[in-house]
């Protein structure tokens, strides 16, 4: 799998996950006030298997709130704690999604528990450990937006022989 695959992957992953479960669509062309809102919080799943890393999934305010609404089936804004635990759900269902097609679907992964991290204008928290990511998507959802990172332990030169 290359970069191009990865990436596709991953935004396929981000895409249907959100369809399915948040019922928000992405967005064809983002605008450049969506590009310009701020991250409010990440929610991070680390895993361990063939390959080690983490997914880690940004999100601003407008989604963070529409998901939990949609997914909680509530038509008030849901509490903070509430929105946190939809979106980390979120992004244990991307990571899930994702990594079967990344190192194959016999390939056995054990994720971790979802974290919520505040945003603090840093992009790292534990994923300082992992570098750059190997892979970034940017969608527009509803009027907000959000962006997945990919990070794996090792550069994806060495691990590009690992995957199929």
């Amino acid at each position: 799998m290359n970069s191009l695959q990865l990436q596709r992957s991953l935004y396929s992953a981000t895409a249907s996950t959100f369809e399915e479960l948040a019922l928000l669509c992405p967005s064809g062309d983002m605008g450049v006030e969506q590009r310009q809102l701020p991250l409010v919080g990440a929610a991070s799943v680390t895993f361990d298997g063939p390959l080690r890393g983490e997914l880690v999934l940004s999100v601003t305010d407008q989604v963070l709130a529409a998901a939990a609404s949609n997914m909680l089936a509530l038509d008030e804004t849901p509490a903070a704690a509430l929105r946190r635990d939809a979106v980390c759900e979120l992004a244990n269902v991307i990571c899930g999604s994702l990594l079967p097609h990344v190192a194959g679907r016999r390939a056995m992964f054990r994720l971790g528990a979802p974290r919520w991290r505040a945003a603090d204008g840093s992009p790292a928290g534990s994923m300082a450990a992992f570098g750059a990511p190997v892979s970034e998507v940017l969608m527009g959802l509803e009027d907000g937006r959000v962006e997945v990172s990919l990070f794996l332990v090792n550069t994806w030169t060495s691990v590009e022989g690992v995957l199929p």
